[in-house]
């Protein structure tokens, strides 16, 4: 319906400005704005009333008096003196408090609506102190003529709304009360689904979501709306995967093995006692399964840091490149890509292709790539002699043009916005993708409970690994005795700073944290310093010398947050850990336990809100990535599903999953009923599909991106 809210009564041309600041441009938008929460104003029980208490009620009352009374620094009261209308009958004083302004009365309105013998029915909770009669500061109010008029913003169940500074709730409420009672929207659900769930009809939903008669009516309501919300996602998701499914994609594989049990054989040189852990063997066995099906792989793999995704990461590309394709593998920072590419040619870089007649060729390409060398490369990943080619943001340059691609490999891609994997994706025409990451943004894990993306989960460490022992300290209380413990039996300690240099806010910074702890706790060892501003010639320089032992203790920030790999690094001390999320936590806990030495984590902070004692109690309470990003899921928000944000509002709450199963697992039925099987005749489903395209139009192509 894309009715104007022109046309509606109070939308003049500065509230039209707020409200598409909120997201509102038509009718349709208006009425599915739908409240934050319902607020219960139905109380009229004032008998035990305390100003120590947080109950509100809503009083009745007849208009005796008013009068306004201005304070010091400007500021004015307005009392109402009221006698109730319920038995038995009280005398109230509600009082209104605002800054007063001087162009302007601000109580002028309340004034010219407050006439003796006029009745209000006042909502708000009792001031404390000493007064002839009990005071309510009010925060709604209505006035009436007589009782018997409808009430908007007392009396009843109220809508409370998230809402601009510009916008107040009582003029919101009352353009939404005006607009669900003089306009009504089109049914687009399918009569059939509609009696078989015994669904309330839209209109009634609407009306009741956001003006509910009762509790049992908002929450029917909730459900009809809620499932809506559920399948008109599932069917942009099937139709997109639709689209996908039914064309043929590039890659076309046959397991040759003249490059994977090469690598197999090297491994077992390079690492004692290598084998395949039997997590490897199924992922790896899954990932096979799907490269070698005709449909293009869309895969998640989930594994802590450790457990040897990028081996299993490797295994796929080798069976790219035995094929004859080429292998794009993504990486977030220098560091992580450089250190994939070294990885890369410490594994296979002796492999031989005697199909091609010469060894696996692998590049690198970063920011920091000469631009000879780029001009080399570039020529090289064009004309198909670049079998796999390890980069960072440079890889989705224009410049960059594959002969031909087959494979797109992710690692962290919480690091990466939408449109920048969007971008690599678009370089040949449905290849495979294989996204890795030890705690998949919420986003992602969102997408694998709608089914776009499959996943595999690497459960068990290599042989012999130690999950992370994970503690948690007051930072004014903790002495360092236990750090230097393990540095004196030669471990090597990770000190993780939230910012720099000095900020307004009383929090240790890494700087000043080196000077002072270099010179005090940690004189006996070397220090080294280690953060973003640096070059990325010197950011490596610096952790070679950690990783040779030249630096027992390494002051940084979160730059280590991925992809450092230094196995006899055993301790990490994350300070004011407070102050990081969930994924960021456990990213920086994966740069130990990365041998068989027994590792620590040791958080220090102030938990100061409840939020941040959830996030350390989770991480005190699990080494487990996919349970982790469960809880990272719920605080945060799943992000746009077919959009480009990483995680706050979504189209449907997470909550909504939690709280409403069956009705997830009933749209994904009704879903596949109405796109695959086809039980719905298309007459019967066109306004659903009118309703999906309207929504989902502009976004349908990031439909399918992790």
């Amino acid at each position: 319906m894309k009715i104007s809210l022109k046309n509606l009564p109070t939308v003049g041309k500065k509230r039209l400005q707020y409200l598409n600041k909120i997201g509102i441009y038509t009718l349709e938008d208006l009425l599915f704005y739908f409240p934050a929460k319902i607020e219960d104003r139905r109380s009229f029980n004032f008998e035990n009333l305390s100003e120590k208490t947080n109950d509100k009620i809503t009083i009745i009352g007849k208009i005796l008096t008013y009068k306004e009374i201005v304070a010091k620094e400007r500021l004015g009261l307005f009392k109402v003196v009221v006698e109730t209308v319920i038995s038995p009958k009280k005398i109230f004083t509600l009082v209104w408090y605002k800054k007063l302004n001087k162009k302007y009365d601000v109580f002028l309105s309340l004034k010219k609506k407050l006439e003796k013998n006029y009745y209000i029915l006042a909502y708000g909770k009792p001031i404390e102190g000493n007064f002839s009669f009990p005071e309510i500061r009010v925060e709604d109010y209505e006035v009436f003529e007589d009782l018997g008029e409808n009430t908007i913003h007392t009396n009843r169940l109220v809508p409370i709304y998230s809402l601009s500074e510009n916008i107040s709730q009582q003029w919101f409420r009352e353009l939404m009360y005006s607009a669900i009672n003089n306009f009504k929207l089109d049914e687009y659900m399918p009569k059939r689904i509609i009696l078989e769930e015994r669904f309330l009809d839209l209109n009634t939903a609407i009306k009741n979501i956001h003006f509910p008669d009762t509790w049992q009516l908002y929450n029917e309501a909730k459900r009809r709306l809620i499932f809506d919300k559920f399948l008109l996602l599932q069917l942009a998701i099937l139709k997109t995967k639709q689209n996908i499914i039914s064309k043929k994609k590039v890659g076309n594989y046959v397991i040759k093995r003249h490059l994977l049990t090469p690598f197999k054989e090297k491994l077992k040189k390079l690492i004692p006692n290598f084998e395949f852990t039997k997590a490897q063997k199924k992922v790896i066995n899954e990932l096979f399964k799907d490269m070698m099906s005709d449909k293009p792989m869309n895969r998640l793999l989930i594994g802590d840091v450790g457990s040897g995704k990028t081996i299993v990461a490797i295994s796929c590309a080798l069976l790219a490149i035995e094929n004859g394709y080429q292998v794009a593998f993504m990486a977030p920072t220098e560091i992580l890509a450089e250190q994939h590419y070294y990885n890369l040619e410490s594994y296979i870089g002796e492999l031989y292709d005697y199909e091609k007649n010469r060894k696996i060729n692998a590049s690198i390409l970063t920011s920091k790539t000469s631009k000879k060398q780029k001009e080399k490369i570039l020529k090289d990943i064009e004309n198909g002699v670049v079998d796999i080619v390890v980069g960072t943001h440079a890889l989705i340059n224009p410049k960059v043009k594959f002969k031909n691609l087959s494979l797109v490999i992710i690692d962290e891609q919480h690091k990466f916005g939408v449109i920048q994997r969007k971008k690599l994706y678009e370089k040949s025409e449905l290849p495979d993708i294989l996204i890795m990451t030890a705690t998949p943004i919420p986003r992602s894990l969102a997408m694998t409970i709608y089914g776009e993306l499959d996943i595999s989960i690497i459960n068990e460490l290599p042989h012999g690994r130690k999950p992370v022992k994970t503690m948690y300290y007051d930072i004014e209380k903790y002495d360092y005795k236990f750090v230097i413990e393990q540095l004196n039996s030669n471990a090597k300690v990770y000190m993780v700073y939230p910012v720099i240099e000095e900020t307004k806010s009383e929090i240790r910074t890494l700087i000043e944290e080196y000077e002072k702890l270099s010179n005090t706790v940690f004189k006996n060892y070397k220090c080294g310093l280690l953060h973003g501003r640096l070059r990325s010639f010197q950011k490596q320089q610096i952790m070679e010398k950690f990783r040779k032992g030249e630096y027992q203790v390494l002051f940084t920030t979160s730059v280590i947050e991925v992809g450092i790999d230094v196995p006899d690094a055993t301790v990490i001390v994350i300070n004011h850990a407070e102050r990081y999320g969930l994924a960021q936590l456990h990213q920086l806990r994966g740069r130990v336990g990365r041998s068989e030495k027994q590792s620590y984590c040791i958080l220090l902070g102030k938990l100061t809100t409840e939020e941040a004692k959830r996030r350390i109690n989770i991480m005190l309470s699990t080494n487990n990535g996919f349970e982790i990003a469960n809880e990272d899921l719920l605080i945060r928000g799943p992000g746009s599903i077919f959009g480009t944000l990483q995680h706050g509002v979504s189209e449907v709450d997470f909550s909504e999953i939690l709280k409403y199963p069956d009705l997830l697992y009933k749209s994904k039925k009704y879903a596949e009923e109405i796109v695959f099987n086809k039980k719905f005749d298309f007459r019967e489903v066109y306004q659903l599909f009118k309703k999906v395209y309207l929504k989902y139009a502009n976004n349908f192509n990031l439909g399918s991106i992790g």
